[in-house]
C-alpha cells in the first residue's frame, strides 16, 4: 500500500501544478465548452440568416424583347402552380395521418418564387451581356429560336442561355434557380407533347423507381456525424495529452527538477505512475468534456431537428412523385407501399426515436469507455518521446510526428465510409477506433469485431506504458547525453544481460501481432487451396515468430540457454508433460463444448470452424501436422514461453506471468470465440515452462494438443480413443463419454506435479507460484 500512497502524492501534485497551466485548461476546457457551441449556433444561425436573404431578395432578368418575357412570365407562373399542387397534395396525406405539414421542410434551401422575379426588356441596342456584367441585371435570358408565349408545347426545340456572373452571389443563386425552374419546364413540356400524341403522359414511365429510406432522419443524420465525430475526438485527445506530456518533462528539465525528482527516495516506476496517470487523467478529461459538448450541442442547438426536417420534405416528396398506386389497386398491401402507408410507418418511426438524436446518447458512453486504451496508449507514446527533449520547443518539436500518426489516418479512415472494422483493420492503431467509433454511431455492434479492437487498443497500451517507464528511467535519456543515446541501439554498446527488459519483450510482440494479423487475414483463403495456405502458416511461423526472437535475443547479447529456458526436464516434469501432453485434447474439447453450450455460436461461427476443419484435412497428414502442429510448438514457443516470458520473468510474480502470456497468446488466435480457450491453454503451457524451467516440455504438449487434434479429423479409431463427440456433432453439446473421466485424472495429476515438485535449477529466480 506503500507504493500507492507515493504514486498518489505524485499524481496528485502533479495534476495540481498541470491545471495551473493555461495552455491545459484552454485545450481541455474552453475549447470543448465554448468552442463547440459558439461554432455551432453560429453555423445555424449563418445558414438560417443567409438562406432567409436568399429568399428575401428581389431578383431583376433581362430579356431581347417581349416575347421573351411573355414565355419567362409563363415559365414561372407554371412553376408556382406546380409547387401550390405539391404543397396542397402533402397538406391531404398529412391530414390523412393526423401529422402536421412541416412548414419548414427545407430550412436551407433557397425557393424562389414568380413574385420576387422582375422580367425587363433590355433597351434598344444594348447587349445582354453588358448588362450583367455591368450589374444593371442580376441575369439574362435568351431563347433561340425565339419563344412563342402561347403555345406551351410546339414541336420546335430551343437552346435557353442564361448569363450570369457566377462571382456576385445573388447572380450565382438566381442562375441556380433558373437552371432549376428550366429543367421542370422542359419535363412539363414533353409529358404535353407526348399526351397530345397519345392522348395519355404515362407513356413516359413505364418504370418508376420508389426509393423509400427505412432509416429514420435521426440516423441519416448520424451517418455524417460518424464521418465527422470521431476524427475530432482523436484529434482532441491527442490534443489534451500534448501539453501535460510536455510539461511533466521537458518543463521539468527546463525547470531544474527533474534531477531532483530522479534521486528521490522513490523508484522511477511510482515516479512515472504519477505522470502517466495525470497525463491520462488530463486526455479523458479533455475527451469527456469534447464528446459532451458535441451531444449537448446537437441536442439543444437544433442541428439534428433542421437536418431530419429537411429529410423528410425529401423523403415526402420522392413518396408523393413515384409512390406505388393506392390501394384499391390491388398492390399497395402486397408489393409496395402507399402515400399513407409510408407517412404512417416514417410517423411510427419519428415516435420510436422521438429524439432524432438520442441513440448518440446512447453511444456516447460506450464511446467515452472506448477512448480510455487509446488515451492511455497516446499518453504513453508521448511520455516516452518528450522524455528524451532537453526544452519545451525541442518537445513540441517530437510531438509533431506523433500528432501526425494519430492525426492523418483518422482523417483518412474518416472519409473512407466503405472501408469496414473487419480484418486487419481491427488491429491497426487510430484507425480501428476511428472505425470503431463510428459503427457505434451508426448502431453496428460486431461484438467479435469490436472486442479484438478494445482488446488490441489494450494490448498496444499495456506495451506503450511499460516502454515509457522504461525510456524514462533511463540514464541516457534522463540527463539528455545525446552520445549516450548510442548505447540504447547500436550492438556494440550494448552490455551482454541474461534476459531482454520487459519493455524489449512487449514492443517485439506487440510488432509482431499486427503482421501475424494481416498474414492470416489477408493472405490465407479457401481458394488458394490448402497446399498454398500451408506455406503461408509455415511461412508466418518461422518469420514473425522463431526469426524475430532468436535475432534480437543475439543483437541484444542475451542469454540464449536462460532466455528460452533450453534445458533438459526432470523426470518427474517429464510424466507431468506426458500426462498433459495425452490428456490435453479431450480436455480443451470439453471445455469448447462448455463454452459453446453458454454462448451459442452463430451460424457464421459455425460456417468458419467447419471451413478450418476443411482446411486442415485438405491435404496430406505429414504436410498438414508439419504446418499446423510442429512448427507452431517450436516457434510460437520460443516467442512466447521463450522470449516474452523471460522479459516478464523479473517483472511479474508466477500467477501474473501465467495469466499475461497465456493472455497475449490467446490475443494472437485472433478469432474472438478461439481466444477464451487458446487463453487457458497459454497458461497452461507458460505453467509447464516456468515449473519444469525447459521449453521443450511446452512444446512437447502444444504439439500433442495441434497433432492429435488434427489426426483425430481424419482418423475415426483415434477420436474414438480420446472420446471427442463424433464428426458433425451439434456445436455446444457437451458429450461426456467414460474415459473422459480417465483423462481428467491424468490431467489433475500432471497440473498436481508441476505445482508440488520442486522448481527445476535455474528455472526462475523468483515469483513462483506463491509470489
Amino acid at each position: 500500500m506503500k507504493q500507492y500512497g507515493r504514486i498518489w502524492s505524485v499524481y496528485r501534485k502533479e495534476l495540481i501544478e498541470t491545471l495551473r497551466d493555461r495552455r491545459t485548461l484552454i485545450a481541455m476546457v474552453v475549447v470543448p465548452i465554448v468552442l463547440y457551441p459558439a461554432l455551432m449556433v453560429v453555423l445555424v444561425e449563418a445558414l438560417r440568416s443567409e438562406s432567409g436573404r436568399e429568399a428575401q431578395e428581389h431578383y431583376l432578368i433581362a430579356v431581347p424583347d417581349e416575347a421573351h418575357r411573355q414565355w419567362l412570365e409563363g415559365v414561372l407562373a407554371r412553376e408556382d402552380a406546380e409547387r401550390e399542387k405539391e404543397r396542397a397534395e402533402a397538406e391531404q396525406a398529412a391530414q390523412s395521418t393526423g401529422e402536421d405539414l412541416d412548414q419548414n421542410s427545407s430550412p436551407f434551401r433557397t425557393r424562389i418564387g414568380a413574385d420576387q422575379i422582375s422580367i425587363d426588356v433590355a433597351p434598344p441596342g444594348q447587349s445582354l451581356w453588358d448588362l450583367v456584367s455591368e450589374e444593371q441585371c442580376h441575369a439574362a435570358v435568351l431563347v433561340r429560336p425565339s419563344p412563342k408565349p402561347e403555345t406551351f408545347a410546339d414541336d420546335t426545340n430551343r437552346t435557353v442561355q442564361i448569363i450570369y456572373c457566377d462571382t456576385r452571389p445573388l447572380s450565382d443563386v438566381l442562375f441556380r434557380q433558373l437552371d432549376r425552374i428550366l429543367e421542370d419546364e422542359a419535363r412539363r413540356v414533353v409529358k404535353a407533347r407526348v399526351a397530345a400524341l397519345t392522348g395519355s403522359a404515362e407513356v413516359l414511365a413505364p418504370i418508376q423507381i420508389d426509393s423509400l429510406s427505412t432509416a429514420s432522419p435521426g440516423r441519416q443524420f448520424a451517418k455524417i456525424l460518424a464521418m465527422i465525430v470521431p476524427f475530432l475526438l482523436v484529434t482532441m485527445t491527442v490534443t489534451g495529452a500534448l501539453y501535460p506530456a510536455i510539461d511533466l518533462t521537458a518543463g521539468e528539465r527546463e525547470r531544474g527538477t527533474l534531477e531532483t525528482l530522479a534521486v528521490s527516495p522513490v523508484p522511477v516506476g511510482q515516479i512515472v505512475a504519477g505522470k502517466f496517470g495525470v497525463i491520462v487523467t488530463i486526455a479523458m478529461a479533455t475527451t469527456a468534456l469534447n464528446l459532451a459538448s458535441m451531444t449537448a450541442v446537437l441536442h439543444f442547438s437544433g442541428i439534428g431537428d433542421l437536418f431530419a426536417a429537411a429529410q423528410s420534405g425529401r423523403d415526402t416528396v420522392a413518396a408523393e412523385s413515384h409512390a406505388v398506386a393506392d390501394a384499391g389497386d390491388g398492390q399497395g398491401a402486397t408489393a409496395g407501399l402507399t402515400q399513407r402507408d409510408y407517412r404512417l410507418r416514417r410517423s411510427q418511426i419519428e415516435r420510436e426515436t422521438e429524439n432524432r438524436v438520442g441513440f448518440v446518447t446512447t453511444a456516447a458512453p460506450i464511446v467515452l469507455l472506448a477512448m480510455v486504451p487509446f488515451a492511455v496508449l497516446f499518453g504513453a507514446v508521448m511520455l516516452a518521446v518528450c522524455s528524451f527533449a532537453r526544452t519545451f520547443k525541442e518537445a513540441q518539436n517530437y510531438m509533431m510526428p506523433v500528432m501526425m500518426a494519430a492525426i492523418v489516418p483518422a482523417m483518412v479512415v474518416s472519409y473512407m465510409p466503405t472501408v469496414k472494422l473487419a480484418g486487419t483493420l481491427t488491429v491497426i492503431p487510430v484507425a480501428n477506433m476511428v472505425l470503431l467509433m463510428r459503427e457505434l454511431f451508426l448502431g453496428h455492434y460486431d461484438v467479435a469485431a469490436l472486442a479484438i479492437c478494445l482488446i488490441s487498443t489494450c494490448f498496444y497500451a499495456a506495451v506503450a506504458v511499460i516502454v515509457a517507464t522504461r525510456v524514462y528511467g533511463n540514464e541516457a535519456v534522463l540527463f539528455s547525453d545525446v552520445g549516450n543515446y548510442k548505447t540504447l541501439i547500436l550492438r556494440r554498446f550494448i552490455q551482454p544481460q541474461t534476459y531482454p527488459t520487459a519493455a524489449v519483450a512487449l514492443v517485439a510482440v506487440a510488432i509482431v501481432f499486427p503482421l501475424n494479423f494481416y498474414m492470416q487475414s489477408s493472405l490465407i483463403s479457401r481458394e488458394a487451396g490448402a497446399a498454398h495456405n500451408q506455406w503461408i502458416i509455415a511461412a508466418s511461423q518461422v518469420l514473425l515468430f522463431a526469426a524475430p526472437a532468436l535475432l534480437l535475443a543475439w543483437y541484444l547479447k542475451l542469454d540464449l540457454r536462460r532466455t528460452f529456458c533450453l534445458r533438459l526436464p526432470t523426470a518427474t516434469h517429464t510424466l507431468a508433460a506426458a500426462l498433459l501432453a495425452l490428456s490435453i485434447v479431450p480436455i480443451s474439447n470439453l471445455l469448447q463444448q462448455a463454452m459453446f453450450s453458454w454462448f451459442p455460436p452463430t451460424e457464421a461461427t459455425q460456417r468458419l470452424l467447419q471451413e478450418q476443419a476443411a482446411l486442415f484435412t485438405g491435404s496430406a497428414l505429414w504436410t498438414t501436422l508439419l504446418a499446423f502442429a510442429l512448427l507452431p510448438a517450436i516457434c510460437e514457443e520460443l516467442l512466447f514461453r521463450g522470449w516474452l516470458l523471460a522479459g516478464l520473468r523479473d517483472r511479474l510474480s508466477g500467477i501474473q506471468a501465467i495469466l499475461v502470456v497465456g493472455l497475449v497468446f490467446g490475443l494472437f488466435h485472433v478469432q474472438i470465440e478461439k481466444i477464451p480457450i487458446v487463453s487457458l491453454m497459454g497458461m497452461l503451457l507458460t505453467l509447464v515452462c516456468l515449473r519444469s524451467g525447459s521449453i521443450f516440455l511446452a512444446m512437447l504438449v502444444h504439439v500433442a494438443n495441434n497433432a492429435l487434434a488434427i489426426a483425430a479429423g481424419k482418423i475415426e479409431s483415434l477420436r474414438n480413443f480420446l472420446g471427442l463427440p463424433p464428426d458433425g456433432a451439434e456445436l455446444g453439446t457437451i458429450h461426456f463419454d467414460a474415459r473422459l473421466g480417465i483423462y481428467l485424472v491424468m490431467f489433475v495429476i500432471a497440473v498436481v506435479l508441476l505445482t508440488r515438485s520442486g522448481r527445476a535449477h535455474g528455472a526462475r529466480p523468483r515469483g513462483d507460484l506463491q509470489n
